[in-house]
């Protein structure tokens, strides 16, 4: 496997500019476009190409702690299944060509696209002539500079999952992990063909912890999907769910400051896991794949598999 490194950027960008939508070509420490718009490359890698118009805050998305709580979890383990199976899925959909692009839309810190780099490199020897270039863009500054500091080779930048700036009809794959929705966006940037994994949580997901924060916790409702009305067919469920052991009171409250329960609760809430130092907790995701309408380019795995 071949990801489309810093050395390339300045010829193959897919970059759009968030001003003139025109197409960004990097120069030193610099992307510019033809109508001499300049956003800077900050020393980790990423550019911020979230316009000031665009923000709804000083400091959109996750904040700082968050982001590093994210971060500590992640490497804990905890995840590490969820995200190769993942991982997995994105090869599995990618096209036949030796040449693709694969974009997670609400990268955060970048977890699961560089776990899909890995099992990339793993089945190199299966398809040595295969170059994926790995865009991943979110609204938090302090999640894409870890993101682009772990993962040099790919092309991270501060950016809405909303007015994305990407070339029209250029990506392959698109995920979007946890992260808001927008079928005009997603249809915009993907190829004919090209295909959305959404990933988002199953009835059961992380239900104990629900107990210790609700009186009345209830299942988790099934995503929002896209439509055909919106350009997109439904091809495929796949249902990930296994077992984790959350041992030591950070690590708890780390999931809990990554989770929508940290802010859907209140503080007396939350105050039921001060002194928790251990969670038995599932793990239960769905991933739903849809294919943007026109020319089929990508493989259909089973149309439903489960994941232990």
């Amino acid at each position: 496997m071949t990801s489309l490194g810093p050395e390339s950027l300045s010829t193959r960008t897919l970059l759009a500019c968030p001003t003139c939508r025109g197409r960004l070509t990097r120069t030193g420490n610099q992307y510019c476009c033809d109508n001499s718009h300049s956003f800077d490359v900050a020393s980790e890698g990423y550019v911020n190409l979230l316009l000031v118009q665009h923000r709804h805050s000083d400091d959109p998305g996750y904040n700082k702690e968050m982001i590093a709580c994210r971060r500590d979890f992640f490497d804990a383990g905890y995840y590490q299944h969820l995200a190769d199976e993942i991982a997995t899925l994105i090869v599995d959909y990618l096209p036949a060509d030796n040449q693709s692009v694969v974009l997670d839309a609400g990268c955060g810190e970048g977890y699961y696209v560089r776990r899909f780099a890995s099992v990339l490199q793993a089945g190199q020897s299966i398809h040595p002539d295969r170059q994926v270039a790995i865009y991943g863009f979110d609204i938090s500054k302090h999640g894409v500079r870890i993101a682009a500091k772990r993962d040099p080779h790919g092309i991270y930048a501060v950016a809405s999952t909303y007015r994305m700036p990407l070339v029209d009809d250029s990506v392959d794959v698109l995920l979007t992990q946890f992260s808001p929705i927008s079928a005009p966006d997603f249809a915009a940037v993907l190829k004919p063909g090209g295909v959305v994994l959404v990933g988002g949580p199953g009835p059961h997901h992380l239900y104990a912890l629900k107990e210790l924060l609700y009186d009345t916790p209830e299942l988790h409702e099934p995503n929002v999907g896209l439509t055909s009305d919106q350009g997109f067919e439904l091809i495929a469920s796949h249902e990930i769910r296994y077992q984790i052991n959350v041992r030591g009171a950070k690590d708890v409250a780390d999931l809990l400051k990554m989770t929508p329960f940290y802010w859907a609760v209140g503080q007396q809430s939350r105050a039921r896991l001060v002194g928790v130092d251990a969670l038995d907790l599932e793990v239960h995701i769905v991933v739903t794949a849809y294919r943007y309408l026109g020319v089929a380019t990508a493989p259909t795995p089973n149309q439903s598999a489960t994941i232990d």
